[in-house]
């Protein structure tokens, strides 16, 4: 996880305040963090079809929506990032 990135926990809960699903003070309810696991594995299964089978977007998406880092993308062959 690059340096300047929060935790994905604390990310959903900033989002889910932003969007006056909680209060100001309000934790995280299972039953949000529930739903923004369901999105975000809809939107890995559509990453699935883009890049190799074994190595692809919806690998990306899943390793840092449920902090799985052997899941995390592997650099490039030029030296950069494989993806962003």
């Amino acid at each position: 996880m690059p340096a300047l990135e929060m935790p994905i926990e604390e990310e959903l809960v900033q989002m889910a305040r932003r969007t006056g699903e909680l209060g100001p003070d309000e934790p995280m309810r299972p039953t949000l963090r529930e739903f923004a696991d369901h999105v975000a594995g809809r939107c890995a299964r559509i990453g699935d079809l883009y890049g190799d089978w074994d190595r692809n977007a919806g690998d990306h998406i899943r390793a840092v929506m449920h902090d799985v880092p052997a899941l995390m993308p592997k650099p490039g062959t030029d030296g950069g990032p494989a993806c962003e």
